[in-house]
């Protein structure tokens, strides 16, 4: 009886030893690769107003969004492609309606009060430009104030 109660104790001494071992062994065994790519996020917005802008009688402005900025003499472009978000909107309780066309020719065709238009640009050097037509929904001369919001991110990799 005594030899088998001393045998039990060393079965679990053994037992109670290897767990900690196994334990590390499969600490090693398991890795989490993560990778990651990152980049300088280039893109600005700007707008070009003047009031001789005008096409077929509806005044309008010009949007440019560039994915470069130049720093003293030197230009710097984005160093990853991105997706972007223009919303265009009225403020201060303003009545403009906004009809856009893009490069490609993409367009809202009908006037709207907030237009949120979406794209991308990539990592050379260029300039996107968007053309932004402005009425109001009365037959008086009125002052449209409006608001441009860009939000920029890096475009998904995957």
């Amino acid at each position: 009886m005594k030899k088998k109660i001393v045998a039990i104790i060393i079965v679990c001494a053994i037992i109670l030893l290897l767990i900690p071992v196994s334990y590390s062994w499969y600490q090693s065994s398991v890795q989490t690769v993560v990778v990651t790519t990152t980049g300088d996020v280039v893109c600005n917005v700007s707008l070009d107003t003047d009031d001789t802008y005008i096409e077929n009688n509806e005044p309008y402005f010009l949007i440019n969004i560039d994915n470069y900025k130049t720093e003293g003499n030197k230009t710097v472009v984005t160093s990853a492609d991105i997706d972007y978000t223009l919303t265009i909107e009225n403020k201060n309780g303003s009545i403009g309606l906004f009809r856009y066309v893009d490069e490609d020719g993409n367009t809202n065709n009908q006037g709207e009060s907030s237009v949120t238009i979406k794209k991308s640009i990539g990592k050379e050097q260029a300039r996107q430009q968007i053309k932004v037509y402005v009425t109001a929904d009365t037959n008086l001369e009125t002052k449209v104030d409006f608001k441009v919001r860009l939000d920029a991110v890096q475009k998904d990799m995957g």
